[in-house]
């Protein structure tokens, strides 16, 4: 009796310094994103050049480390730590997976409130991509248009549009290569939730076809009058996974049918705006390779992205988002030549 009483002991100091350390957070580890299954040749991507290759890869298990060390590291800082130890490059990837596993974290308990003030505020150079990942979650979750609808209510009024682009890229990434069918789910979002949704399908289309503009082209062009939305969420990747290297991306929108132009500038934009946000310094040393004149454009559209974001925000109407991207896209084709 006294050896059960001892061992019951024993377990209860064992329980309770898992409790204390976090240590019982290993439980997560199964869910965990294993590196070594996300790359471009296990998930069978189109990517044949070596050297987007190697991005797209670094990329992918950025991300992985992001949303691992999130869910399953015993202490509450451990993601920070992760993310700071990336490279400006691949940081906002680490960022956008951890943000993927709050809700994992908090054992499936999402509020709204708790996700603004313990991710989004403290570090604001990455909302864009906590907002991104919160949604893409909603899509492993394969959460229904009302659930998704009902997570962001109370999330930023601009910027929670950002989740129906993250699970739009979801279906697009995973489901959309076995499934083509897989994205008639993204109908059921009203108003312009749909719009970004496909937005994310963009930029999911950007990884699973880079370097192949034939297929990127071709794949757009079948999904009709989303053809547009998709099109910006294609600039808007290829200006975020290729900063440094923007001279094939450009070539890219060149290549598309003129009428989606614009929106692929749009994306360009909000790309570029995004890694401005992210890292000032990173951003105009990437730029440097530009000719003067492309640099003064890319400029003067962040600028003017900025500043319509506050009239839109100050205007505080429901509509805030796609009148942001529609307002840029207007001053964009009538002062920045294409691309």
């Amino acid at each position: 009796m006294q050896g059960f009483y001892l061992a019951l002991c024993g377990a209860g100091i064992l329980i309770t310094g898992a409790v204390l350390t976090g240590w019982w957070r290993y439980a997560f580890r199964p869910w965990c994103l294993s590196a070594s299954r996300m790359t471009v040749r296990r998930l069978g991507l189109q990517v044949d050049d070596p050297r987007d290759i190697e991005r797209v890869d670094a990329i992918l298990a950025s991300f992985a480390g992001g949303f691992n060390q999130m869910i399953a590291a015993p202490s509450e800082s451990a993601w920070q730590t992760y993310c700071q130890s990336q490279s400006a490059l691949l940081r906002p990837f680490a960022e956008e997976g951890a943000a993927m596993g709050y809700t994992v974290r908090r054992l499936f308990r999402y509020d709204a409130a708790d996700f603004e003030s313990r991710i989004v505020k403290p570090r604001p150079e990455f909302r864009y991509l906590y907002y991104v990942g919160l949604g893409f979650w909603s899509g492993m979750r394969n959460h229904s248009a009302a659930r998704l609808a009902r997570i962001v209510d109370r999330l930023d009024p601009l910027h929670r549009y950002l989740c129906y682009d993250g699970y739009g890229f979801k279906r697009a990434f995973f489901d959309y290569p076995r499934n083509p069918d897989a994205l008639n789910t993204l109908n059921a979002f009203e108003g312009y939730a749909r719009n970004a949704a496909y937005q994310g399908v963009g930029r999911a289309m950007h990884f699973l076809f880079m370097g192949r503009t034939d297929l990127i082209i071709e794949r757009i062009a079948a999904l009709g009058p989303c053809a547009a939305d998709v099109a910006a969420g294609v600039g808007l990747a290829a200006a975020f996974v290729n900063p440094d290297r923007l001279a094939p991306e450009f070539e890219l929108g060149r290549r598309m049918p003129q009428e989606w132009q614009p929106h692929f500038q749009l994306g360009l934009c909000f790309g570029l705006k995004a890694r401005s946000i992210n890292d000032l310094d990173a951003l105009d040393r990437d730029l440097t390779s530009q000719p003067m004149a492309t640099q003064d454009a890319i400029r003067a559209s962040i600028r003017e992205c900025d500043r319509i974001e506050l009239l839109v925000r100050a205007d505080g109407e429901p509509d805030g988002y796609r009148r942001w991207r529609e307002r840029v896209t207007d001053w964009m084709s009538a002062n920045i030549e294409f691309p």
